[in-house]
């Protein structure tokens, strides 16, 4: 039999024959036909009614082809998008997982096989962030006569692209597959390598990650400081994928070992997690002594925000929640994201206006729209975060360096604009980028990391690595989202983030949801969504620098690749010993 029969018959390089499209019968047992017409004996007689109703379900999956692969394909990713945040449906992810891995073993050999395996990861892809990103729609009704048309085309189109990363994975995946545990540790490098690919290119969306799927279990998150959201994402994926194991052929006697060490894996996570949590400082002496924080939450509806009739609604209740008494001396106000709906730069009696509200000695940090001119006249703007003194002078300004494509900026500009998506960018502002993670220094504090709107959701890009900060800041409008998950997504995103640093983060939303985090991910103090209101607080002290604060995600990296390698070496092996 020569290679490319050898293939058609096993899939791509020793792929079980797991495709059931007719059953003969022979003296030991039912017998498994694949599409190539080889037998191969299920032993499907023995086993308890259990596993032999297992084996069942997992030959039918594979079997699947057509639009009904799709559609399970697709409602695996509507139960992947119920792990994520708000939800955390955690069980639903091995049943989203395990789906995957049997319809890749079904898939046909080749080129078709690839196309197949394309198909299956991005139906997948696409209802995941279909259910996730629905909040996509929010902004574009904020001026509805202008944008709601193009919401159909913006809740479709963006998890249609996203879902590219997903069919890329099972393509990757099924360009490696062979027999037994080996094609779980390429599905999971494939997966998660796809995952990281997703937060780097086009300046990244790395929003909803497989491993944030344990928002609601702090204890995991821990694992983070030491490997990263994108480290946990890869042991998500693998201990969800491992089921899959199960239900093989009964003479495959390991199958069980791996869903039971992965369960194993899980429960060390999350002992450990839970050993760094009850570790933790707390009380009194985990604060930073003579900081009181004051954090405002306005409350603005993005439609109202920028209307010129509410400037000085807007700006009176921000001056009213700086000024309203408190049970000590406040030294910092934090104020959300482009809090002022003016340039605060460009006006310096209202600065003055804004430190007479606070004490003599404190200090103001918040976000800003700003403008400069160029020559020629020509006016450049950008989304940036002021410190201020009580007297009104700007001390220092950090200018955001991760814009939102399609929000703050358009890119592909000179073919985009000309299709009508000019206007899109404009609906936010067209801004320039700054230069990176910045260290700011700040009166009477501990120096800080800023951070404006969705830079939290940037693993490893968030510090100056030349300068570690004592705090991280980060000011935000997520009142772009409506009341929808997308809040309460961001928010578990940041997080990680403080879990990942070592460093507590303060965040200000307008419209919510703020919250003090500490550097161990537990919020000590938040304001629910659409409330108006202030949080004051003491600052919680920075932990030591982690080991991830080091390594960044070059472990997971490396370990990624050496799979993928791997997989390629064993693949090449099983053809040459097939032949």
């Amino acid at each position: 039999m020569r290679p490319g029969e050898l293939a058609s018959v096993f899939g791509v390089i020793g792929t079980p024959p797991l495709v059931l499209t007719k059953r003969a019968a022979s003296a030991d047992g039912p017998v498994e036909v694949t599409a190539g017409g080889m037998a191969a004996q299920t032993g499907s007689g023995r086993g308890t009614a259990f596993q032999l109703a297992g084996r069942r379900v997992r030959l039918k999956v594979s079997a699947l082809s057509g639009i009904t692969r799709y559609i399970l394909a697709a409602l695996a990713g509507l139960c992947a998008g119920l792990s994520m945040a708000p939800f955390h449906v955690l069980p639903l992810l091995p049943v989203a997982f395990v789906a995957l891995i049997w319809l890749l073993d079904g898939a046909s050999a080749g080129g078709r096989g690839a196309r197949q395996a394309f198909a299956t990861g991005w139906f997948f892809g696409f209802t995941y962030f279909l259910s996730t990103l629905y909040w996509i729609a929010y902004p574009f009704y904020v001026d509805a006569e202008t944008y709601a048309w193009m919401t159909p085309f913006a809740v479709t189109a963006m998890p249609a692209g996203l879902a590219l990363f997903t069919g890329g994975a099972l393509v990757l995946a099924k360009a490696l597959w062979q027999p037994g545990v080996m094609r779980i540790a390429v599905f999971t490098s494939a997966f998660v390598g796809f995952e990281m690919l997703r937060g780097t290119i086009l300046t990244g969306f790395p929003w909803n990650l497989s491993g944030y799927a344990w928002g609601g279990m702090p204890e995991m998150l821990q694992a983070t400081s030491v490997v990263g959201i994108y480290g946990l994402c890869f042991l998500t994926v693998l201990a969800a994928a491992s089921p899959a194991m199960l239900f093989g052929h009964p003479r495959e006697r390991s199958n069980w070992r791996w869903p039971f060490f992965a369960a194993v894996l899980l429960a060390g996570i999350w002992a450990s997690g839970a050993m760094r949590l009850a570790e933790a400082p707390q009380g009194p002496g985990s604060y930073v002594a003579g900081v009181n924080l004051r954090i405002v939450q306005p409350n603005i509806p993005q439609a109202d925000k920028w209307i010129p009739e509410n400037r000085q609604f807007i700006w009176s209740r921000l001056l009213e929640r700086t000024a309203a008494p408190s049970s000590a001396p406040i030294t910092h106000v934090i104020w959300p994201e482009s809090a002022v709906p003016f340039l605060l730069a460009n006006d310096a009696s209202q600065r003055a206006t804004a430190g007479g509200a606070m004490d003599p000695n404190a200090v103001l940090i918040t976000g800003a729209v700003r403008r400069e001119r160029e020559p020629g006249g020509r006016y450049k703007f950008f989304n940036s975060l002021h410190v201020m003194d009580a007297s009104g002078e700007i001390i220092g300004t950090y200018v955001k360096h991760h814009l939102v494509p399609f929000g703050e900026y358009l890119p592909f500009r000179t073919l985009l604009s000309g299709l009508g998506f000019e206007a899109l960018a404009n609906q936010r502002g067209d801004y320039q980028e700054g230069p990176g993670p910045r260290t700011l220094s700040v009166p009477g504090a501990p120096d800080m990391g800023p951070l404006v709107c969705y830079e939290a959701i940037f693993p490893g890009n968030i510090v100056d690595s030349r300068r570690r900060p004592g705090w991280l800041v980060n000011v935000t409008d997520d009142s772009w989202f409506g009341d929808s998950s997308g809040p309460h997504q961001h928010l578990g995103m940041a997080q990680v983030r403080a879990i990942e640093e070592g460093l507590p983060l303060i965040r200000s939303a307008n419209t919510g949801m703020s919250a003090v985090i500490d550097p161990f991910g537990r919020i000590l103090e938040r304001l629910a969504l659409n409330e108006d209101g202030v949080i004051d607080s003491p600052l919680p002290q920075a932990a030591p620098p982690t080991l991830y604060s080091y390594l960044r995600n070059w472990p997971i990296l490396s370990m990624i690749v050496l799979i993928l390698l791997l997989g390629r070496v064993s693949r090449r092996k099983a053809l040459k010993n097939t032949t």
